[in-house]
C-alpha cells in the first residue's frame, strides 16, 4: 500500500447497494441517546523513538505527508491525542544495552549540573507542532525513565541490584521539577501540554530493557505522584496528572476479583516481572490509586492503563469481555463512573511478529476497541506506536527506512484506517450512548456517540465475519428533540480506506460488508 492512497480510498471501494446480506435475515439495532455513557476525550497514538528520526532527518514534504495520515480530518484519520516522549538520555549512556538506536532517547538535560537544551528531540517536536498545526486537541507527555544522572545505576533501565525502583530516593522532588520545568519550557512555546504521565508500565522489572524503563512500587509511585502534584501546584501548572499506565488489566485488579477471574480462591496477581522479585507491591492499582483519597485526587479520580494481551476470547480466559467486565466494576467499587483511560496497545505475544497491513490485523485491533469503548468504558484509547520500522504489529504507518540516505518510505496499514473509523468521527467532547442488537466479537459489533456541540450522531460497526451484515437502525431520543433523517458512511475494508459511501436514508437496511468497518454519520 503506498502513501499515496490517501483517506479517499480505492476506486474499488464496494457500494452499499451492491453488497448483498447472505444473512437469513435484517439485524435490528437500537440507540437511545437518552441512555449516555462516558464522555470522550479522544483517540490518539505514541510519537515515541521512531518520530524523532523521521522528524529530524526526513524532507519537509514527507514529513507532512505523514503528519497528513496522523492528524489531518482531510487527510488522514484526524487523531485527537498525541503522546509525547519526554527521554531519559539513553543515547548518551546505554548503547551497549540499547542496541537500536531508534529506541534510545535523548534528554532535555543531560546532568544535574548541564543547562536545559531545548534543541534536543527535535524530531518529536516537528510532529507535536504539526500535530497543534493540523487541530489535535489534546497532547500527553510520558516517561519511560528518568533522566539517566536521576537513576541508581546511570542507566535508562534498572538492574537486579537496584532495588524497587531505579530513580535515587534523595531525586524524587528533582525528578518532579525537571518535569515541570520541561512543561513551563513547551507551554511558553505555545506547545503547551494537557497532560503529564511521570511512570509507565510500572510492574515490568525493566532489567537491561533494550528500551527506556522503569519499575516502581506503590510506594515509590506515590511519593512520585505526590511530588509532582506539590511541584504543580507551587509553580500554578494546571497540566492534569496522568498515572499509572499499569501494563496490563490483570495488575489493576483487586485481590478478590482476580482470583473470580481465574476461578482460583486466594490467588493473586504476580505476572508482572517485578512482582515477587523485589520489596514492595506491584499489583492492585485500582485499590491503592482511587482507594486512596489523597492520590485519587492527584489524578482526577482517572485510572490509565495499557491493554496488552486482552484480545482473547477463550473458555477460562476471556479477557476480551469478561476482564473488561471485572476491570469496570472494580473502578466503580471506588469511584462511581469513574473516568478510565486506555493508554497504550498494540499486539503482543505469539501473534505480535510479523508486520501485517492487512485487515486481519485490522479487525482484531477494532475488537479491542469496540469492547474498551463498550465495556470498560474507556474515555480515551490511545495506540502504541504511529510509525514503525519492525517487522512487527506495532505501527499504524510503517517505514522501511533506517539510516539517512535511505528511501523515506511510507507505507499505510489497515490499522491507520481501522482506528480513523472512531479517532475521525467520535470527536473530543461527544458522550458514548445505548446501543443495542451488534455486540458479538464474531460478527457484528456496534457503538455509538453524540456530540451536543456539533449535533453529530457517529455510529461505528465493526463486522469481523466472513458474510456481510445486514441492518435497520432504530433511533430515538437524540437531543434537540429532531431525529437524524439520513447517514453518511464511511467504510474501510480490504478495497477502502475510510471511503465515503452513498448517503442513505435511516429508514433504510444498511448492509456492513463482511471483514469492514462502517461508520454512520448523521446531523440532527
Amino acid at each position: 500500500m503506498a502513501s499515496s492512497a490517501g483517506a479517499a480510498g480505492s476506486d474499488h471501494a464496494e457500494s452499499i447497494a451492491a453488497q448483498k446480506s447472505t444473512t437469513s435475515g435484517v439485524q435490528q439495532i437500537t440507540i437511545n441517546g437518552q441512555q449516555r455513557y462516558q464522555e470522550i476525550d479522544g483517540f490518539g497514538a505514541s510519537g515515541a523513538w521512531s518520530i524523532d528520526h523521521i522528524g529530524s532527518e526526513w524532507s519537509e514534504k514527507n514529513k507532512n505527508k505523514v503528519a497528513d495520515l496522523l492528524f489531518s480530518q482531510d487527510k488522514g484519520i484526524g487523531l485527537s491525542i498525541w503522546r509525547f516522549n519526554i527521554g531519559a538520555g539513553s543515547v548518551d549512556t546505554d548503547q551497549d544495552i540499547i542496541s537500536d538506536p531508534w529506541r534510545r532517547a535523548e534528554s532535555f538535560k543531560s546532568g544535574e549540573d548541564k543547562p536545559y537544551d531545548w534543541s534536543k528531540q527535535a524530531g518529536q517536536q516537528w510532529f507535536l507542532q504539526a500535530a497543534k498545526k493540523r487541530g489535535v486537541e489534546e497532547t500527553v507527555a510520558f516517561v519511560n525513565s528518568p533522566p539517566v544522572w536521576m537513576t541508581k545505576n546511570g542507566h535508562g533501565q534498572p538492574d537486579p541490584s537496584v532495588g524497587s525502583t531505579n530513580l535515587k530516593e534523595d531525586y524524587i522532588d528533582d525528578y518532579a521539577v525537571f518535569l515541570a520545568d520541561v512543561l513551563e519550557h513547551f507551554h511558553k512555546q505555545k506547545l503547551g501540554f494537557d497532560y503529564i504521565s511521570p511512570i509507565n508500565e510500572p510492574t515490568w522489572d525493566w532489567n537491561r530493557a533494550g528500551q527506556e524503563g522503569n519499575r516502581y512500587n506503590i510506594e515509590d509511585i506515590k511519593k512520585v505522584l505526590i511530588a509532582l502534584d506539590k511541584e504543580l501546584h507551587k509553580r500554578g501548572i494546571d497540566t492534569e496528572v496522568d498515572a499509572i499506565e499499569a501494563v496490563e488489566y490483570l495488575s489493576l485488579l483487586d485481590n478478590d476479583m482476580y482470583a473470580t477471574y481465574t476461578g482460583k480462591a486466594g490467588s493473586t496477581y504476580t505476572s508482572g516481572n517485578a512482582g515477587g522479585a523485589f520489596e514492595g507491591k506491584y499489583s492492585e492499582y485500582i485499590k491503592e490509586m482511587l482507594g486512596d483519597p489523597q492520590i485519587a485526587g492527584i489524578i482526577g479520580n482517572k485510572m490509565s492503563a495499557h491493554s496488552y494481551w486482552s484480545d482473547e476470547a477463550k473458555p477460562g480466559d476471556d479477557r476480551l469481555v469478561r476482564l473488561r467486565e471485572l476491570v469496570r466494576e472494580n473502578l466503580n467499587r471506588y469511584v462511581q463512573d469513574a473516568k478510565f483511560w486506555m493508554s497504550e496497545y498494540c499486539i503482543l505475544g505469539d501473534r505480535g511478529p510479523g508486520r501485517d497491513l492487512t485487515m486481519d490485523t485490522a479487525l482484531d485491533v477494532a475488537k479491542v476497541i469496540h469492547y474498551d469503548m463498550v465495556t470498560t468504558q474507556a474515555s480515551a484509547w490511545q495506540w502504541w506506536l504511529a510509525v514503525s520500522k519492525e517487522d512487527y504489529k506495532d505501527g499504524l504507518v510503517y517505514t522501511d527506512y533506517k539510516n539517512p540516505g535511505d528511501t523515506q518510505s511510507i507505507i499505510e496499514s489497515k490499522t491507520l484506517w481501522a482506528l480513523g473509523n472512531y479517532s475521525k468521527f467520535v470527536r473530543p467532547g461527544a458522550q458514548r450512548i445505548d446501543l443495542q442488537g451488534a455486540n458479538d466479537p464474531n460478527g457484528l459489533m456496534g457503538s455509538a456517540y453524540y456530540h451536543d456541540g456539533d449535533k453529530q450522531l457517529s455510529v461505528v460497526f465493526v463486522n469481523s465475519s466472513d458474510e456481510a451484515k445486514t441492518i435497520h437502525l432504530d433511533v430515538t431520543n437524540l437531543p434537540g428533540g429532531k431525529d437524524v433523517k439520513q447517514f453518511k458512511p464511511y467504510l474501510t475494508s480490504e478495497h477502502a480506506d475510510l471511503k465515503k459511501q452513498s448517503t442513505v436514508s435511516v429508514k433504510k437496511d444498511i448492509t456492513i460488508p463482511a471483514r469492514s468497518l462502517m461508520t454512520l454519520v448523521g446531523k440532527n
